[in-house]
This record gives structure tokens, C-alpha cells and sequence, in this order.
């Protein structure tokens, strides 16, 4: 494409050739056919070596650039690595290699930084020369903020001449995907940076009350028929006059099973910062206390259609996996059916302006101008009708209106009555096209269905859809919006989405995981074992008022003797405290408000005029502490009804807090790891 100084040498070439074609020969007295003559073949030879520039960028531009190879290697301080670590800093290195052939004489290649990647040293851009066969490569630092999942996409390329009149830009895709792991701990859920022994503890430091081959005495019991000599009490047996046996503890390490909630109700916010990355952060480092403690670790995923366990095990592979299955489960994104899609459309087109360049090519995915004149998406499809939704519906109408009055302006000129027809037909021709522009372009519909229908056709490639895919995502926008959300989760760019419906219900509290969750639970007791602990990791302060099935089933892990602990992740930015502690807040807020109130007010009083939008932000201020203030007392009163649901069978329950660190959850997990009961 042209650049600015490209097209004013091209609009100036034009000039002169129109200046020397239509000049005429004489100027006054002065005879000018040879300068006129060496002003066109002056702008004659710069028009020839102007499209000789453009021959050969365009051959660089459409087939050299293909040719172009991209690798990137992420390493630490000991060599590549696979996963990234949250905390830590990686370098990236990034090579380029152009094949033989033509060289680029000016390009600038720059890697895309992931969402959720800090770059902290170098700079991600190499600017200059390629030459044929030649590699070049450019290195910077990143740090992983959250843990999670992170995505290379590939670089950007902008190719330039020398001269800079052309000016082409395209993405190489070299999509990479890595997993950010949680911060290593320790058996007490610390941070682990230095390792100052080597051993372990044995197996089974936990004991258990029956009768086993440990090495702590149970209990005395009468010998029977068949009891190994070794286990025979001689001292008591000669003071007794009986023979009499020992029974030992029986050392097995405690079984701990980890349910995860994973459903949209805790992925709500950027993936790695919302509820979910907390809890998989306590899952995390609970498992890797275990881990040290040498205790099994179970886990199980649950949303709100199926369950995926994992059986209690111990050692570094079951560890990994555990990580690398919380890792992929902390970035997974919230979707709903009822997003809107004037919201997501813009952010999902420029992200694939940016990554899928040559997917938008009008000769690959071209948008006929007359498609949403003549085919406007169908009123059953839309589930919010707007009244410019019936406008742009009857555009067809208007169409059939307007050939009539064509056919009724022939038959005028067959008549004889030219005047009134050809005023009939310019009225006509002014009416419909200005109902169109007026609402197409005033309210956006012809570029919102030239964005959908080429966002339609890269979906529809991208997951494979049918060859009724792009009519499905053309007419039905539920599915198109969670396609929209697919593609955009997939690719790790935040958005954002609807809480609350029309209705005013929220639309993420999922009441349909209690049930998996409850049917997990049962299933987990039934392959259970004794001295098992049970720990839900899951958001319930959106159904306080249907525990029924879970408590039914946390009833059923109690009577076979096991331990449920419950821990509910706590919103951000919300106070955890009771209610006189709020009222304190909350006069503590009406005081500073009204203080700043006078403040504001005696500064007004100094000057000439008081505007009005100073008292409008105070009353959206208090409005705001009011909001926050009644949302609080909402989640503390949803809590407190589910500690006193679950203190009724002698259940504990957590809140996971941003500010409560996740040892003092492993602590209290060590006071409630049991010893068991004599059977």
C-alpha cells in the first residue's frame, strides 16, 4: 500500500502530466512545446520507476515475506525450559531466517508479548536490512505475573522500501503455548529457597488406630491360633500365666482429595487474577505440603455439566501432573450464551486484524457491499429486538418499493410524461439511498455486518465448523457470541462480560454443580478409605439456599469417618468482618464523605461560578459506598448462613481472602488431619 509520501509523489505525477498534456504550446510570447514535452517525460520515466518499485515490493511483499522462518526458544539461567514458573524471569529468544533469494531492504519485526507477561529488560523489535540467508535474532526478559496459561502468537512483520513510498504489514504465526506453575513451597507452604536437608520423612508419619504392623503398642489381647511368635508379650504372659499377644498401631499415611470448582462462577475476571487463580493457588500449595509430608493427594474437577477425578496418590510424577492439570484449569475463561456481541465483536476483529492479517484479505475473505441490504439477518433470530432492528429488516422492502416506482417511471416514459418521470425516479433514487446510509452508517449496521460475516468465515475455519457454519454464526448470535468467546479465551485476551441479565438475575451462580459436586463426593467415599480427609474448594455464596444434596452427602463422608473441610473463596475487595465492624466502616464513610462534601463546598464558595457536576459526583460517591456497603453485607450474610449450615454436622468452614495467606489453610488442615477412632 502507498504511505503518504508515496501517494503525494504519485498525485504530483499526475499533475505534471496534466499540466504538460494540457498547457498549451505558446505561454504569452514565449514558445514552450520542448519544456511541455520534458514535462511529461519527466513524469513519464518517475511513473515507470515508480511501478518498477512496485512491481518488486509487492514480489517481496507477497512471496518473499512467505518464506520466512520464526523460532523462539524460552529459557532460564540453566537452559530452555517447557513451563514457566509465576514470579520468575525468562529470557526470550527469537530468531528470524529469510531462505535465499531476494533481500527485504527495511523491515521492522516485533514479538508479540503475551497478555498477562511483563516485560521487564530489551525490547521485543528488530528494525533493519534482512539480507538473503541471513538469521537474525533479538532477546528480552519476561516475568509471569499470575499462573495460569500464556500464548506466543507469532511476530509482526511491516515491510518498508527504502525510499518509504510502499508500506506493507503481515503476522508470522508462530504460535507457542506455555503453563506458568505455581511458586514451589515447602511441607509448611512456604516458599522454598533454599534446601537444607536431604531426607524425607518416612511413609506414614500419620498413625492410625488399628490393630497393623507399625511400631507403636495398640493394645494386649489373648493369644490366638496362628499369631506369629514374634508378636507374643512374654513378660505379661509369665506375670499372667496365659499367653498374650501385642497388637500394634497401624502407620498409613493420610489420604487427602482436593474438589475443585471450576465453573464460571469462580472464572468470572482476567484469567490469573480472578477467584479461580486463588483457589488453584491453595490447591497448589496444599498439594505440594502433602507432597512433602509423603500423604497421598487426590484431585477432582467439577463445573457445572461433569467431574474429573483423579485418585489419591504420591510422588514427583503425580505432583506434576496435579500442577500441570491446576495450571491449565486456572486459565480457563468465563462464557455465557448472553454476552453481547457489540461488546465482543470489536475487541475479537482487532485482535484478528492484528494475528490474522491474511485470513482478511479481500481476495481470501471478501464481504459483497449489497449483502446486508438485500439479506438482513432474520427478526427470529435476534433475542433483543430493537426498533433499528425492523429498520434495517425492511431493507428489502424498500427495494422491492423502489423497483416498482423504476417500473412505474417506465411505464410514465412510454406514455410520453418525461418530466414526471424522471423527477418520480431521482425522488426515488434520493429517498432509498439516504434511508439506507442513515441507517447503516448512523447506527453502525453495515460495518458491524461486514465485521461479523468475516469473523463468521475465521471461525468457521478455525474449529472446523460444518459447511453451515457460516450461516449458523451469520443468523444465530447465541452461538456466535460463544464462538466469540471461544476464540478470544483461546487466544488469552481479556474481556469482559455481563453479570446480571434483564431480569436482574445473575447469571454465573450455577446451581447446577451441587449436584456434580454432591455425585463426586458419594463416589470419592465410596472408593474412599479410612483417616481421609475431603477439602471443597468451592464458591457456594450464590447458593446458600441449595446445600441439600451436599449436605446429604458430606453426612454420608462423615458417617464412613472421614474429614470435610470447606473453603469458599471470598470476593475481591470486599471486608470479611461482622456486622458491627461494618457499621464502624460505614459511619467511618458517611464522616470522610461528609467531610470532603464542606471541603469541596468552601472551595466553591471562593469562586466566581459552582459547577454543577461537583454535587453530582458526590451523590455517585455515596451512592457507590451505599452499593458497596449493602453488597458486602449481602456476602456476609450468604456466609454466615453457610457456616451455620455446615456447623450443624461439625464442619468447618474457610474464607479464602485475598489477604490470608495460603499456609494459615494449610495449618488449619494440619490440626484437622485425624487419628482416627477405635472400630
Amino acid at each position: 500500500m502507498l504511505t503518504s509520501r508515496g501517494s503525494t509523489l504519485l498525485l504530483v505525477l499526475i499533475g505534471i502530466l496534466a499540466a504538460a498534456a494540457l498547457l498549451p504550446p505558446t505561454y504569452g510570447t514565449v514558445w514552450l512545446p520542448d519544456r511541455n514535452a520534458g514535462m511529461g517525460l519527466l513524469a513519464v520515466t518517475v511513473g515507470l520507476w515508480l511501478l518498477w518499485e512496485w512491481i518488486g515490493f509487492t514480489i517481496r511483499s507477497r512471496i518473499v515475506l512467505r518464506g520466512l522462518k520464526v523460532e523462539r526458544i524460552v529459557r532460564d539461567d540453566h537452559g530452555p525450559v517447557e513451563s514457566l514458573w509465576a514470579g520468575r524471569s525468562f529470557d526470550v529468544e527469537v530468531s528470524v531466517h529469510l531462505p535465499e533469494g531476494l533481500a527485504l531492504p527495511y523491515v521492522v519485526l516485533a514479538d508479540r508479548v503475551p497478555f498477562g507477561v511483563e516485560n521487564i529488560a530489551g525490547s521485543e523489535r528488530w528494525q533493519g536490512t534482512l539480507e538473503a540467508g541471513q538469521t537474525v535474532q533479538w532477546s528480552y526478559r519476561i516475568r509471569c505475573q499470575a499462573l495460569g496459561r500464556v500464548r506466543f502468537e507469532g511476530v509482526s512483520v511491516q515491510l518498508s522500501d527504502l525510499c518509504g513510498l510502499f508500506y506493507h504489514a503481515t503476522f508470522l504465526g508462530a504460535a507457542a503455548g506455555f503453563r506458568v506453575l505455581p511458586p514451589l513451597t515447602d511441607i509448611r507452604g512456604k516458599t522454598a529457597r533454599l534446601k537444607r536437608h536431604n531426607l524425607l520423612p518416612p511413609p506414614g508419619v500419620h498413625r492410625h488406630r488399628q490393630p497393623g504392623s507399625g511400631s507403636e503398642l495398640l493394645d494386649l489381647r489373648d493369644y490366638r491360633p496362628g499369631d506369629p511368635p514374634k508378636t507374643i508379650a512374654w513378660k505379661v504372659s509369665a506375670r499372667r500365666d496365659r499367653l498374650i499377644s501385642k497388637e500394634f498401631e497401624s502407620d498409613v499415611p493420610v489420604r487427602c482429595t482436593l474438589f475443585l470448582d471450576t465453573s464460571n462462577s469462580v472464572r468470572v475476571g482476567p484469567p490469573g487474577e480472578n477467584t479461580l487463580a486463588r483457589l488453584v493457588e491453595i490447591a497448589t500449595n496444599v498439594a505440594q505440603a502433602n507432597s512433602g509430608a509423603r500423604d497421598l493427594t487426590g484431585l477432582c474437577l467439577f463445573d457445572e455439566t461433569k467431574a474429573t477425578p483423579i485418585r489419591p496418590a504420591r510422588g514427583s510424577r503425580h505432583l506434576a501432573g496435579l500442577l500441570n492439570r491446576l495450571t491449565d484449569a486456572a486459565g480457563l475463561a468465563a462464557s455465557t450464551g448472553q454476552a453481547s456481541i457489540e461488546t465482543l465483536l470489536p475487541l475479537a476483529y482487532s485482535f484478528a486484524r492484528e494475528a490474522y492479517p491474511e485470513q482478511l484479505r479481500p481476495e481470501v475473505n471478501r464481504f459483497p457491499w449489497w449483502l446486508p441490504w438485500l439479506f438482513p439477518q432474520p427478526l427470529y433470530s435476534r433475542p433483543r429486538k430493537r426498533w433499528v432492528d425492523y429498520l434495517e429488516y425492511g431493507h428489502r422492502f424498500y427495494w422491492l418499493a423502489f423497483a416498482a416506482c423504476v417500473l412505474y417511471c417506465l411505464y410514465l416514459l412510454g406514455t410520453g410524461q418525461i418530466q414526471t418521470a424522471i423527477f418520480l425516479f431521482l425522488a426515488s433514487l434520493v429517498i432509498t439511498l439516504g434511508y439506507l446510509v442513515f441507517v447503516d452508517y448512523t447506527f453502525k449496521g453495515h460495518r458491524a455486518a461486514r465485521w461479523r460475516k468475516r469473523m463468521a468465515a475465521i471461525l468457521s475455519v478455525q474449529y472446523g465448523l460444518a459447511p453451515g457454519g457460516l450461516a449458523l454464526l451469520m443468523e444465530d448470535d447465541r452461538e456466535f457470541s460463544i464462538y466469540l468467546q471461544r476464540f478470544l479465551a483461546d487466544h488469552h485476551v481479556p474481556y469482559s462480560l455481563p453479570l446480571y441479565d434483564d431480569t436482574g438475575r445473575y447469571l454465573f451462580a450455577a446451581p447446577e454443580k451441587i449436584q456434580i459436586l454432591s455425585r463426586a463426593l458419594l463416589g470419592a467415599v465410596g472408593r474412599g478409605r479410612d483417616n481421609e480427609l475431603f477439602v471443597l474448594l468451592v464458591d457456594l455464596l450464590e447458593l446458600p439456599d441449595q446445600l441439600g444434596p451436599l449436605l446429604r452427602a458430606v453426612k454420608a463422608a462423615l458417617a464412613r469417618h472421614h474429614q470435610v473441610l470447606v473453603i469458599c473463596p471470598w470476593p475481591a475487595g470486599v471486608e470479611a468482618r461482622g456486622r458491627r465492624g461494618e457499621e464502624e466502616r460505614g459511619r467511618q464513610d458517611d464522616t470522610e464523605t461528609t467531610s470532603r462534601a464542606n471541603t469541596n463546598r468552601r472551595s466553591r464558595r471562593t469562586t466566581l461560578d459552582s459547577p454543577p457536576p461537583r454535587a453530582l459526583s458526590q451523590s455517585h460517591l455515596r451512592y457507590t459506598v451505599l452499593l458497596h456497603r449493602l453488597t458486602t453485607e449481602r456476602f456476609q450474610r450468604s456466609f454466615r448462613r453457610l457456616q451455620r449450615a455446615f456447623a450443624r454436622l461439625g464442619v468447618p468452614v474457610i474464607c479464602a481472602r485475598d489477604s490470608e495467606p495460603a499456609r494459615l489453610v494449610i495449618d488449619r488442615m494440619e490440626r484437622l488431619r485425624p487419628l482416627g477412632k477405635l472400630r
